[in-house]
């Protein structure tokens, strides 16, 4: 009797363990959320990173070849303006008119800006570019410095 009890003892561990090895037999696969959760994170910081460059991919302009260029890093507090190969004219990356801009810099202090950048592209008419230094000049910024590429491209 004692030799019936183990043999059934045996039985049922062997059963079990069976059961065990079929129930995992449908679990192989691989789990796809953790991929999916750093892809979708990878994804979002490369869209993030593309947008938060400045309006220099926003506008088409190509800048003016110099040679004797200065290198200078800009300020930490400066105006942008930007006028493309049509004449016209942006404040950072807003369209404005030169009455617009004339306005905008006319609320700004001198003493709170370091300075102003003017981005001319190359094929842009000498006169918008006169006429929007002429507009810095009467707004009270003198402090104006024309931004150029130093190699040929």
């Amino acid at each position: 009797m004692a030799n019936w009890k183990k043999n059934r003892s045996v039985n049922n561990a062997r059963r079990i363990r069976r059961r065990n090895r079929l129930t995992w037999a449908g679990e192989d696969s691989i789990n796809l959320t953790p991929l999916l959760d750093v892809i979708f994170n990878l994804i979002f910081f490369f869209l993030l990173a593309t947008t938060l460059k400045q309006a220099k991919a926003f506008l088409d302009v190509r800048l003016p070849y110099a040679q004797q260029a200065a290198h200078i890093t800009a300020p930490k507090r400066t105006i942008i303006i930007t006028v493309n190969r049509d004449d016209k004219i942006y404040l950072g990356a807003r369209e404005v008119s030169f009455e617009e801009l004339e306005r905008e810099l006319k609320k700004t202090s001198p003493t709170e800006v370091e300075g102003v950048i003017l981005r001319g592209d190359a094929y842009a008419h000498n006169k918008a570019i006169v006429k929007v230094l002429d507009t810095c000049v009467r707004a009270g910024h003198f402090s104006v410095a024309l931004e150029v590429k130093t190699t040929k491209q």
